[in-house]
């Protein structure tokens, strides 16, 4: 049995990354520009039901309610994100800011802190500034980008001083893995090149100055080679590793010779192992199976690989299958997310309990939002919000649960 394993400082709360587009609304308010998620969603066909972010929860208008929500939990701290369009709407180092935009993120800074909850911010979560797409392609062009990314961290930075936690951007990986056969040396190696292509790519390069080996193996010379400039810039430069975690996938190696444009390892994923065990059951989320266990064993990957570093779990949460189509009195029992957070946080604490060094946990979400490609036809709130009521909100079942789990692992003093 695990007992009060957790520092007593230690910061739980809940997530809606991005406050920006799945919360917020308002898309043409107080001088916001558009994201490629406002362009995204005009496409007929992309976002189930036709809907987008245009008023989601309607946060915008709603801080005061949203940070009531999180007081009645008991949350210690919020994670959440930052329309770069709505502080620069054209998204450039040399494009003008937009005042009001600012001053409505330092305000609600303010205000948690005013109620004593940390605030823990997420710089870029996927909604770009539409106008830097079509400059020179976003992301993809990497001198542009970094320059206009880096002048909005800094604007960012100078506006808001009493945030502590930055988070620069969201959600490279997210997933446990496991061996289909586990008897297999080449599923065994495959699970773990899957972990290798999807974390190492990002945290390698960070904690241990290069990539590694199996992406060089297989990627060769399409993978960059770090100038000494840049791995100055790159080794050593974060101060806790933010980890999101929802699902684990059984890894099966593939016979044939890996595809030129393969980016993942040359592998199979699947939900069911060579025993027919399957990882987890069925949520509304297609890619979502419950495997806490594999919750643990990848925080104790994470810390064994990088020299036990200090982690934050900033996202972890589930859909329930069907959910939407319930009525609301069955919606707000929600045992099956309430049994989810109790096994996950049971399984945070043993990885704790077995040396990784864990300061935070943000249950994802704090609130049902707008979920991208999903529209709103899937769930993941532990508040439920009625979209055809005018966005009210109810806490459900499992708003309560997160606390309660948290005072079993915390230590009193």
């Amino acid at each position: 049995m695990v007992g009060k394993v957790l520092d007593k400082d230690f910061l739980w709360g809940f997530a809606t990354a991005s406050h920006s587009y799945q919360i917020e609304g308002a898309p043409e308010e107080d001088g916001r520009g558009p994201s490629i998620w406002d362009k995204f969603c005009k496409i007929p066909g992309k976002i189930a039901g036709a809907s987008s972010g245009d008023v989601a929860c309607d946060t915008y208008h709603r801080t005061g309610e949203d940070i009531a929500l999180l007081k009645e939990t008991g949350a210690k701290a919020y994670r959440f994100s930052i329309s770069w369009s709505r502080v620069i709407p054209l998204g450039g180092r040399n494009d003008p800011i937009n005042q009001a935009g600012l001053d409505f993120y330092v305000k609600f800074v303010d205000d948690l802190l005013a109620e004593g909850i940390i605030p823990m911010v997420t710089l870029f979560h996927w909604d770009l500034p539409n106008e830097l797409d079509e400059r020179y392609g976003g992301l993809l062009n990497k001198e542009e980008f970094v320059a206009d990314y880096a002048n909005y961290a800094r604007v960012l930075f100078k506006a808001m001083p009493k945030v502590k936690h930055w988070i620069t951007f969201n959600e490279p990986w997210c997933d446990g893995v496991y061996p289909w056969d586990p008897n297999d040396p080449l599923d065994v190696e495959a699970a773990e090149r899957k972990l290798e292509f999807s974390i190492s790519w990002f945290a390698d390069p960070i904690y241990l100055g290069d990539y590694p080996a199996s992406m060089r193996k297989q990627l060769g010379s399409r993978l960059p080679t770090f100038s000494s400039e840049d791995l100055a810039l790159v080794k050593g430069s974060n101060d806790f590793y933010g980890m999101n975690h929802y699902t684990a996938n059984y890894i099966k190696h593939k016979t044939t010779p890996a595809d030129p444009n393969d980016f993942l390892g040359n592998l199979e994923t699947l939900f069911e192992s060579k025993s027919g065990d399957n990882i987890g059951p069925e949520t509304q989320s297609f890619w979502l199976r419950p495997n806490p266990p594999a919750f643990r064993d990848l925080l104790l990957w994470i810390s064994k690989r990088y020299g036990y570093p200090t982690v934050f779990c900033t996202e972890n949460g589930t859909s329930l299958k069907g959910e939407n189509d319930l009525p609301r009195e069955q919606i707000l029992d929600d045992e099956f997310r309430a049994e989810y957070f109790r096994g996950y946080i049971h399984a945070l604490a043993e990885a704790v309990e077995q040396g990784a060094k864990i300061q935070g946990y943000m249950a994802w979400s704090l609130m049902d939002n707008f979920e991208w490609a999903e529209g709103y036809e899937t769930r993941f709130g532990v508040t439920y919000v009625d979209y055809e009521g005018g966005q009210k909100r109810w806490l459900k079942k499992s708003a309560g649960v997160v606390g309660v789990e948290f005072k079993k692992y915390i230590k009193d003093e």
